[in-house]
């Protein structure tokens, strides 16, 4: 493995991007009693970085097109440094939303450039390696939010919840800045408009793919600790679904290079063991069952990260581009599902429902990656 410290930081800014995205889910009920809120309101607070996220896609492929990744990093880091550790600043939920708001435009921002820097300095299976290894580490970031986010707040108050997660990013954002100079992830000559890239039937199926599976594990990832709650399990098993997750991520990239597995082969086997997943969530009344399923589909979830990011960036030669059209498909559906899924669960009194449309979404990927792979043999 190279010693390179420039490879590596787009893994450590995605750990923090992931920290602070998610600290907020490991406190759903002190959270909606400090703002005053329900649950769909809470779903929607969760949700406003992802606005955000694909709000800033269209200047972030603009940016990797005209700057070297490193240089975008850079600034995307000191940004996300900054608004970080602003977000517990205030105790109004219009406030709080703003700011989260806010500083999803730099979370976006980095989890884009961070997957091209990624592309540029790697190829074939070993960038599908390292793309799940940096999936993995955002997921790492969002268990270390669950880890510490109640102590954190038990013992130091509101302020300290965000500045643990926010300040991992220093040492990323001083390698960037010493090389600033580094032509290396400066971005080629590309052919392709970016009306070709977009519509790329390629680029169209894993935005597809991506929409089932980050919609998936951010709906999961948001609700999880609601969820054992309805069920009475008191356990910390919410860690233990991200945990889940984050070893999903960097197996499926180690499975898609140890054994020379195509990416498309791993997105349909993944999301189709999704889809059997949520059904089965949506239709068993075993107690066992819906304390065990959540790891089974959240792992299911998570294993075709990288292969997905890789599939997009060799599609054209326009990857930042490519990766930023995969990452708004799937923001936007990640946007919409948690507060549907509060809706869901405050009406109806369960997440049935809102399992049925994740397991929909995770089945209609794995399809349409299947349908691909017969017309290619």
């Amino acid at each position: 493995m190279t010693r390179d410290p420039l490879r590596y930081v787009p893994h450590v800014l995605v750990t923090s991007v992931g920290y602070v995205v998610f600290a907020y889910a490991a406190l759903p009920d002190l959270l909606t009693a400090r703002l005053d809120i329900g649950l769909s309101s809470f779903g929607l607070l969760m949700s406003a970085p992802l606005l955000a996220f694909v709000v800033v896609q269209r200047p972030a492929s603009r940016w990797v097109g005209r700057h070297t990744t490193t240089r975008v990093l850079f600034a995307g880091g000191l940004a996300h440094l900054a608004l970080g550790l602003s977000v517990d600043l205030s105790a109004s939920f219009p406030v709080v939303l703003a700011l989260r708001g806010l500083w999803g435009l730099t979370g976006g921002l980095l989890l884009t450039v961070g997957a091209t820097h990624i592309s540029r300095l790697s190829e074939g299976a070993n960038a599908t390696r390292q793309q799940g290894v940096y999936g993995g580490l955002l997921t790492m970031g969002g268990m270390l939010g669950f880890l510490l986010a109640p102590t954190l707040v038990r013992e130091y108050g509101w302020l300290a919840l965000h500045a643990p997660g926010t300040l991992l990013s220093v040492p990323a954002i001083a390698v960037a800045g010493l090389h600033l100079s580094d032509r290396r992830t400066a971005p080629t000559e590309t052919t392709t408009a970016r009306g070709g890239v977009v519509l790329h039937p390629v680029v169209v199926l894993a935005s597809v793919c991506y929409v089932a599976i980050i919609g998936s594990y951010i709906t999961l990832s948001t609700f999880v600790t609601a969820y054992f709650a309805d069920l009475g399990v008191v356990a910390r098993l919410n860690v233990v679904v991200l945990a889940s997750a984050t070893a999903g991520r960097i197996v499926g990239g180690e499975t898609s290079w140890r054994i020379a597995l195509s990416d498309r082969r791993l997105i349909a086997g993944s999301t189709a063991a999704a889809a059997l997943g949520f059904g089965a969530m949506a239709a068993t009344g075993s107690s066992a069952a819906l304390v065990v399923l959540p790891f089974v589909v959240m792992l299911a979830v998570s294993v075709p990260f990288g292969a997905v990011y890789n599939l997009a960036a060799g599609a054209t030669d326009a990857e930042g581009t490519a990766i930023a059209t995969i990452v708004a498909a799937g923001n936007v559906a990640a946007l919409v599902l948690p507060p549907v899924t509060g809706t869901i669960r405050e009406t109806t009194g369960s997440y049935g429902g809102a399992f049925l449309v994740l397991g929909a979404l995770n089945a209609v990927a794995a399809v349409a990656t299947y349908y691909t792979i017969r017309r290619k043999t």
